[in-house]
C-alpha cells in the first residue's frame, strides 16, 4: 500500500533558531527527511506510517517542560484514529531520542538512540567543510576540538591521551549550543593537520565530528561505551575507512593508530570519500526509503 503519513498539525513541526554545531547552515534530520518523503511518498510502498515531527526542534525549546503534557494529548488523539495494529517509524536527531509517548510498534530510526542507527549530520548548503582546501601534507597523528566534559568516556579520553604528544587537544569547559567562531577555526585547522580526528561519542551514542571529519578528508576515530552506535553495517564496512574503539581500549589509541600502515591510511580515505554519500541527508532518506519500501 502507498505510505501514510499520520496526520499531525505544524505544531509538530516548529522551526528552531538554534545553530548547533558551528557549521550547520539549513536543516536537521527531521527537517530535511520530512521535505524528501513529501516529495518521494508517492513512490513509496509500505505497510508503515510516518510519524512527522521535528523531535529535536520540538525539545530543545525553552518551554518543553510545559508543552510537553499537551503535545502527548494531541499525539494519543492522532494514533487513536488508526487501527490498533498500525506499524509506525520515525527519525529522531536528539541524543535524548523522543521525549514525548510513541506506541509500542514504533521503528525509531535515531542519530543517537532508538531502534536503528542513523549518522548524527545535518544540513550544510555553503559546504563550507567540503569545500575547505585540503594541506599537502598532515604532520599530526590526531586530535580533537572540543568540550570532554559531556559523558565519562569523554573525561577518561581526556584523562588517559590528554598528555600524549601525538594527539593535540583543544578543549573548552561545559557544553553551549554555541561554538565561538575561534573554536570552529580551530577544529577546521586541527583536523586538516591531523591524519586522524577523535570522535567520542557525547550526550548521545555517536557524534558529529564523525561526519565532519569525513568531509575534511581525515580519518574518524569513533569510539564507544554500551553500544557501537554506527549505521548502515548492512551495507558498509566501516574497518575501510574509520577506526573504532571501546572504552576499555582507549589506552591503546596511540598504538592502534600507529599500526596502520601508510598504504591502508590512504585507501581510508578514499574509501571515506567513496562512501561519503551515505552520510549526507540525501543519502540517509534514501537509505531509509529503500528499508521501509515494500516493492
Amino acid at each position: 500500500m502507498p505510505l501514510k503519513i499520520l496526520e499531525l498539525g505544524k505544531q509538530y513541526r516548529p522551526a528552531t533558531s538554534i545553530v548547533y554545531p558551528p557549521f550547520k547552515n539549513g536543516r536537521y534530520m527531521e527537517e530535511y527527511f520530512y521535505d524528501y518523503i513529501m516529495t518521494h511518498k508517492d513512490q513509496i510502498e509500505s505497510d508503515l506510517v510516518y510519524i512527522p515531527a521535528f523531535w529535536t526542534n520540538i525539545q530543545t525549546h525553552p518551554n518543553f517542560a510545559g508543552m510537553k503534557d499537551n503535545y502527548n494529548v494531541l499525539l494519543k488523539r492522532a494514533y487513536s484514529l488508526m487501527p490498533e495494529d498500525t506499524k509506525y517509524f520515525t527519525i529522531v536527531q536528539d541524543d535524548s531520542s523522543v521525549q514525548l509517548n510513541l506506541p509500542p510498534n514504533t521503528t525509531i530510526y535515531g542519530a543517537c538512540n532508538g531502534n536503528i542507527p542513523l549518522p548524527l549530520i545535518y544540513e550544510d548548503t555553503t559546504h563550507k567543510l567540503i569545500n575547505t582546501q585540503r594541506p599537502p601534507v598532515r604532520r599530526q597523528l590526531a586530535s580533537f576540538v572540543g568540550t570532554h566534559t559531556t559523558h565519562p568516556l569523554r573525561i577518561e579520553l581526556f584523562r588517559l591521551l590528554g598528555r600524549k604528544n601525538d594527539i593535540k587537544f583543544i578543549t573548552k569547559g561545559d557544553w553551549t549550543n554555541t561554538v565561538p567562531v575561534n573554536l570552529a577555526e580551530a577544529f577546521i585547522n586541527s583536523t586538516l593537520q591531523s591524519k586522524f580526528c577523535l570522535a567520542p561519542r557525547g550526550y548521545g551514542r555517536s557524534s558529529f565530528r564523525f561526519f565532519e571529519a569525513m568531509l575534511l578528508d581525515c580519518v574518524p576515530v569513533y569510539f564507544w561505551d554500551d553500544i557501537e552506535w554506527l549505521p548502515y553495517k548492512d551495507v558498509l564496512d566501516y574497518t575501510k575507512f574509520s577506526v573504532s574503539i571501546h572504552l576499555n581500549d582507549i589506552p591503546r589509541t596511540v598504538e592502534i593508530l600507529k599500526s596502520i600502515s601508510n598504504e591502508k591510511y590512504l585507501s581510508m580515505v578514499e574509501e571515506l570519500k567513496r562512501v561519503r554519500h551515505y552520510f549526507t541527508l540525501e543519502g540517509m532518506s534514501e537509505y531509509i526509503c529503500t528499508k521501509i519500501n515494500n516493492r
